[in-house]
């Protein structure tokens, strides 16, 4: 807009318009034409002029006239007509020819002394000079104001009426003198040039308008000024205004149509309106009370459901400061007083509150609830935040969470009992099963002469079984007492656990090929619970296996479904097992074939399955009869950052 309201290009429309017809015609045709002439023909009359003086000058003197005024006067008008149109160089130059001429008029026949010919030269110099200054000083002024009006036309050309925007040259009582093409196509009056500001401006904003142009002329813009104008069939449009003061009665103003963006304005209005309206709504049916609140600290919305919670109308909290909403459900807190002190502390400091259990007295009309309050600031405009509170019934939550707690701790009792209980029936059981072992033991010993055979293998038998069931009732113990805290885990050095069950298993280990693969990774659980799972599986492959040399294989892989696992195996090249019983094998005292003479209770495997489930893990097989088993199992992987164990 600084190119349409520059007060140069006013000013010089100005003088363009008071400018001479004479001088417009110097600016259309020319300083060349100045004078009417042409240069050809100036020429001619020049050189005219100069014969004439020059005849002038050999016959007057010789008719008895002085010699000095007949050269002066005869050479002053070519003087004049050469000089005319020349600025001061050449004017100069062209005076000096005349005074060499003069000068050799006056000297050839001794006509004049030295003073008068000085004086004559410097009276011819002294009219070229002037001359030929005016005519500089002129061209200089015609010049200028042909510049002045190229700026105007290019700036009407490329700037003034091709803008978007209104743009109006406006006296101090608001008529438009000139205007653009945008001011003709959205006002109209095509025809006419200028307008009177009861033409243009709506006839409700026109006292406005008017303290807008008083405003305008004492402190010389304006701006961001919001009106209405009117077009020449009546119809109203908004404008947004900003002008600039450009001489002492005049200014320009441009307006920008605002029809689309008031347009935009309320078809989002429109859309927020109706957006709120289903936000409302939604709100309404939710479970939580909600409760907004905006920068200014007044309640802006409540939801039906705080309503209910409270047994209040939720109107009343509308539109009222949030101590005053506060205060008119706070009461029904059994501990209103501290609720109170923490929201209006977090409001004060802008902070969020995360979780705040409240509890709600019953009375009529009101049930007995438990809920969880949660407020978040929101940011708003220059630091000021509202907020917007949540109060979640939790009720149904609080009353499981209170019977989850009481049937934990009931059966933390029970099996405490239980633990208590086998404690005190093994030892019950073990002491028949210990005489009874004792005396076999003895009466084998002190009576073996006197008994037959068939009494011997009685005792015998006798005694294997006692101790058969003496194992049984230690591997009830061992497995009832797998009871794992994940909070007890540590990290586990595999590797380190194979080489201690290797130390443990020397003996039965002694015509075993067993490999273990050296680069084991390092798990979380229980090191003492690990190393009996891999104990267990490495003495049950041994005891399973009929080949010359047993041969067994300790390794891992990644588990590709669970990266935090890791799937430990056990291989050997035993007798294998029928696919039938590879999940029965896992129950408790199950065995192949329980009338096989193979040492054990069948409670080994059942011992592993409870300990990876207690690491969160599984346990499998694959077998084929006749060349091997191999059991998998999964525990979860040690993470980098824990350190040794």
């Amino acid at each position: 807009m600084t190119g349409v309201l520059s007060p140069d290009h006013l000013s010089s429309y100005g003088q363009g318009r008071h400018l001479s017809s004479h001088a417009r015609l110097a600016a259309k045709d020319g300083p060349a034409l100045a004078s009417g002439l042409n240069p050809t023909e100036r020429t001619i009359i020049v050189a005219i002029a100069s014969i004439i003086a020059v005849v002038l000058c050999v016959a007057l003197p010789k008719a008895g006239l002085p010699a000095l005024p007949v050269v002066a006067v005869a050479f002053s008008v070519p003087l004049v007509l050469g000089t005319w149109t020349l600025r001061l160089r050449p004017a100069i130059a062209f005076s000096l020819v005349i005074c060499v001429v003069s000068v050799l008029f006056l000297v050839i026949p001794g006509a004049a002394s030295v003073g008068p010919m000085v004086a004559l030269c410097a009276g011819d110099l002294g009219v070229g000079a002037g001359i030929g200054w005016m005519n500089g000083r002129r061209e200089t002024r015609e010049a200028k104001w042909r510049h002045a009006k190229t700026l105007k036309e290019r700036h009407d050309k490329e700037t003034f009426e091709p803008a978007i925007n209104i743009f109006h040259f406006i006296d101090r009582e608001g008529t438009a003198l000139r205007r653009n093409e945008a001011s003709r196509g959205a006002i109209g009056f095509a025809t006419k040039r200028s307008l009177q500001l009861s033409e243009y401006v709506h006839p409700e904003d026109m006292d406005r308008m008017k303290a807008e142009l008083v405003r305008l002329f004492e402190r010389e813009e304006i701006r961001g000024v919001k009106i209405r104008f009117i077009s020449e069939d009546r119809k109203a449009f908004p404008v947004e205004l900003r002008g600039t003061r450009i001489a002492e009665r005049m200014a320009v103003l441009e307006a920008r149509d605002r029809s689309r963006e008031d347009e935009l304005e309320r078809r989002i209005m429109e859309t927020e309106a109706r957006y709120r309206i289903l936000i409302e709504k939604a709100i309404d049916t939710l479970d939580s009370g909600i409760v907004l609140t905006d920068q200014r600290q007044e309640v802006v919305w409540a939801n039906a459901t705080v309503g209910r919670f409270f047994g209040i109308d939720r109107d009343r909290l509308i539109g009222v400061d949030d101590k005053r909403a506060r205060s008119r459900y706070v009461g029904a807190f059994e501990e209103s007083q501290s609720f109170s002190d923490a929201v209006e502390k977090a409001v004060e400091k802008g902070e969020k509150i995360e979780s705040m259990t409240c509890h709600v007295r019953p009375t009529l009309g009101r049930e007995e609830r438990v809920l969880e309050y949660r407020s978040l600031p929101i940011d708003g405009d220059r630091g000021r935040k509202g907020r917007i509170d949540h109060f979640i019934d939790v009720t149904e939550l609080k009353r499981l969470e209170a019977s989850l707690r009481e049937n934990t701790e009931d059966l933390e009792k029970s099996n405490e009992k239980l633990e208590e209980f086998s404690h005190v029936v093994s030892h019950d059981l073990k002491e028949p099963l210990r005489t009874i072992e004792t005396f076999s033991g003895f009466l084998l010993e002190d009576y073996h002469d006197k008994l037959d055979e068939e009494g011997v293998d009685y005792l015998n038998t006798l005694k294997r079984t006692s101790a058969r069931m003496r194992q049984l009732i230690n591997d009830l113990l061992s497995l009832a007492s797998i009871r794992m805290d994940v909070r007890s885990f540590e990290r586990i050095n595999t590797q380190r656990v194979l080489e201690e069950v290797q130390e443990d298993l020397e003996i039965r280990l002694k015509g075993v090929n067993l490999q273990v693969a050296p680069d084991l990774p390092p798990v979380r659980g229980s090191k003492v619970r690990i190393s009996e799972l891999f104990s267990n599986l490495i003495v049950n492959a041994i005891k399973y296996n009929d080949k010359a040399l047993p041969t067994l294989r300790v390794g891992w892989q990644n588990d590709a479904r669970h990266s935090d696992m890791v799937t430990f195996f056990v291989e050997d090249n035993g007798i294998g097992i029928e696919e039938r019983y590879q999940e029965r094998i896992f129950g408790i005292f199950e065995k192949l074939n329980p009338r096989e003479d193979v040492e054990g209770t069948g409670a080994g495997l059942a011992i592993c399955k409870r300990i990876v489930e207690e690491h969160g893990g599984r346990i499998w097989v694959n077998s084929e009869v006749g060349r091997g088993s191999t059991f998998y199992f999964t525990i979860p992987r040690a993470r980098e950052v824990e350190s040794n164990a």
